[in-house]
């Protein structure tokens, strides 16, 4: 299991011993019956159409039993694209963490050549100063880039859970149905962060690396870079593997609102400047 899952049981954990969810459900049941006596008088209003009202009161009955069990529904749907991502990463990876194999690699690899790097920064010296400087920052991105997905995959699933009965509620709604069907896009835009975490964690071991020791051992960064000291080398890997993990929010929108191709040719038209023309 990956610590960003973890951590979210643990706020799922702490949000049900609360008794926050008991009222939000209630809220939601409300807010579900009215809806439905509004369902049966625009059926009454239409003619007394007997299979409008027959619709509406399976949609009804279908969501109501959904709230009577949502806090078991909303986690069957977190483990199943859990056990997605966790297959992707044990077929893979072996089960391992990429991203947090590498920030245990990068603190010893610290330990053993940074502080040389502070060193320099106090001797002095322009290239020393610039290297030492560029070794401190590379060196904090990604651990704060890899708490900060934590946290806000965290907090994220914890306001989707909050909302869940309300936003579910609005469903069968013919005015504000709408709403609710963007907090499901949510629910999948935010289960698809961790299936997209065990990809990108796939990709990279399959081009070997996924730890400090590969990367030392070739010498280079995808076939650049090479002929670096180690703790440069190692600072660059550090800066692409956090843009990796800052984007996978964004790519898991696109992906899902199919939104991907024309982000790209948007870019290229707004971005590549048009050949002059002749006079």
């Amino acid at each position: 299991m990956f610590y960003y899952q973890q951590f979210f049981r643990t706020a799922l954990d702490g949000i049900d011993r609360s008794n926050i969810m008991p009222i939000m459900v209630q809220v939601g049941q409300v807010i579900l019956l009215v809806t439905f006596l509004v369902a049966v008088y625009e059926s009454f209003i239409r003619g007394g159409d007997v299979r409008m009202l027959g619709i509406a009161a399976v949609k009804y009955v279908a969501l109501g039993l959904v709230l009577l069990s949502y806090a078991t529904v909303f986690r069957d749907v977190n483990t199943s694209f859990n056990t997605l991502a966790d297959f992707i990463s044990n077929n893979t990876t072996g089960g391992a963490d990429v991203f947090g194999v590498w920030m245990g690699d990068l603190a010893d690899a610290f330990n053993t050549s940074g502080f040389q790097k502070l060193f320099e920064l106090i001797a002095g010296g322009v290239a020393g100063l610039i290297g030492a400087l560029f070794v401190i920052v590379s060196y904090a991105v990604f651990p704060l880039t890899y708490a900060a997905f934590c946290f806000f995959y965290s907090l994220y699933g914890a306001v989707l859970y909050v909302l869940g009965p309300v936003a579910i509620a609005l469903l069968p709604s013919f005015g504000i149905g709408p709403m609710a069907r963007v907090y499901i896009i949510n629910i999948l835009t935010f289960h698809f962060w961790g299936v997209i975490y065990s990809i990108i964690g796939a990709l990279i071991t399959a081009v070997n690396l996924s730890t400090v020791q590969q990367i030392l051992n070739s010498g280079g960064f995808m076939n650049g870079f090479v002929g670096l000291e180690q703790a440069l080398l190692l600072g660059i890997a550090s800066i692409f593997y956090s843009l990796s993990i800052a984007v996978i929010p964004f790519l898991a929108t696109r992906i899902l609102r199919g939104e991907t191709f024309g982000t790209i040719a948007h870019f290229v038209i707004n971005k590549i400047p048009l050949m002059p023309k002749r006079s």
